[in-house]
């Protein structure tokens, strides 16, 4: 299995090429099952980073321009943190993310689930709060598969809601720390790119956190 993993100031892109059908792709995140080989092809459209998860193998430099290659083979499941091994600016520190290693039958139900495109909400908070997303600009910079956000700048959001953590392991994911996020993203995580939202009334970023959380 090949994994694409892209390294940015202060994220982690993610690809899965699938035999049948469009790429995986999400953020942040890495699952992987139990006892089979994986090729991590590794890049930066920025500066030099360094993908490591300290349990499962060693360090590879992600160099723009290039595509380096790591290979490992993880041998029992579990949550694993991986970082950033290679200084690469001011939120260096907050450049984290999780591996999620399953049984093979749970990480295929795992990557079907990703392949779907987004529910649309049934609760009336979440409609308003995917209602605030579109109105916002937020599909500018991401994607949610199944709705107008078709942004590439930041990470894709179609299954934010199910990810462990959020702001590349910054915070725990949950409703409360998406409504921080949202509205104080740069001191969550000095100089990142998303422009922070806290102008918007506490309702609207309450129901914005809701539909987030609820995007599984």
């Amino acid at each position: 299995m090949k994994v694409f993993v892209s390294g940015e100031q202060w994220w982690w892109r993610i690809r899965y090429e699938v035999p049948e059908g469009e790429a995986v792709v999400l953020a942040n995140e890495i699952r992987l099952p139990v006892g089979e080989p994986v090729e991590f092809r590794l890049d930066s459209p920025d500066v030099i980073h360094s993908f490591w998860i300290p349990s499962l193998g060693g360090k590879m430099d992600m160099i723009p321009g290039r595509v380096t290659r790591l290979a490992l083979t993880p041998t029992k499941t579990g949550v694993f943190r991986g970082a950033c091994a290679e200084y690469c600016g001011t939120s260096h520190a907050l450049m984290s993310f999780y591996v999620v290693v399953h049984e093979r039958e749970d990480f295929s139900r795992w990557i079907e689930r990703q392949r779907a495109p987004a529910f649309a909400p049934t609760a009336p908070l979440a409609a308003q709060g995917r209602e605030l997303f579109l109105a916002n600009g937020c599909g500018a910079c991401h994607t949610i598969r199944g709705t107008p956000a078709n942004g590439l700048v930041g990470p894709d959001l179609t299954h934010v809601g199910g990810r462990l953590s959020i702001g590349a392991g910054a915070l725990p994911n949950n409703s409360d720390t998406l409504l921080r996020w949202i509205a104080r993203t740069d001191h969550v995580k000095p100089d990142v790119l998303m422009p922070h939202f806290g102008m918007l009334p506490q309702e609207d970023l309450q129901a914005l956190a809701f539909y987030l959380e609820g995007l599984k």
